[in-house]
């Protein structure tokens, strides 16, 4: 034990002498992110302690919302609220092999807002990915921050945190990106009160 000890804490002197000697001139911006995370932690909080005390949306609330047609295809399938005390609403939309899945999770009560927290993390970053498997990006879909991968297979998948309450994830199949703009416009997703 007395061996590591003695290696680490020469180590560890080093690495925080070495950290010291950067430039002065690159506090500032390192000072305006910290000051940018500490207001985005501050405002999840909120919106979290908010929406702890919200009630789910119900079945009906859910069923009231659900769009008949999603870019000229029907509703072919639909579960709403799968898992207790927590609102939710899956949705398939289909035509042969075009097709459209939603889920949603409603962000009100303890397991809501539990469930919804990585979209809400998610929606602060941005992104500009690229790979093997496709791209993802940030983008802005009807004034809704979106964050959008493009797969290689040709499905596009959006995920968003609507209202700083609902998580929505939309799943597409024979879809085209032009077509991305009114399939989140169709959604309706102002209806979810």
């Amino acid at each position: 034990m007395k061996i590591y000890t003695s290696y680490f804490i020469p180590l560890f002197s080093l690495l925080l002498i070495s950290c010291g000697s950067k430039e002065e001139n690159k506090k500032e911006p390192e000072t305006s992110v910290t000051t940018e995370l500490v207001r985005i932690v501050k405002d999840t909080q909120e919106n979290r302690e908010t929406l702890i005390d919200e009630t789910p949306l119900t079945k009906e609330q859910f069923a009231a919302w659900l769009p008949e047609t999603v870019l000229g295809m029907p509703l072919t399938s639909s579960t709403i609220n799968m898992l207790p005390g927590m609102g939710s609403c899956g949705a398939t939309y289909s035509v042969q092999n075009r097709r459209v899945r939603v889920m949603i999770i409603d962000g009100a009560g303890e397991k809501g807002n539990n469930a919804v927290s990585t979209y809400r993390m998610s929606s602060t970053m941005e992104y500009d990915e690229k790979g093997s498997w496709g791209s993802t990006k940030t983008t802005t879909i009807n004034g809704i921050k979106i964050k959008e991968s493009n797969l290689k297979n040709g499905k596009f998948n959006l995920s968003m945190l609507y209202d700083d309450r609902f998580a929505v994830d939309v799943e597409t199949y024979e879809v085209g990106h032009e077509e991305l703009e009114q399939l989140v416009k169709e959604l309706n997703l102002g209806q979810l009160h």
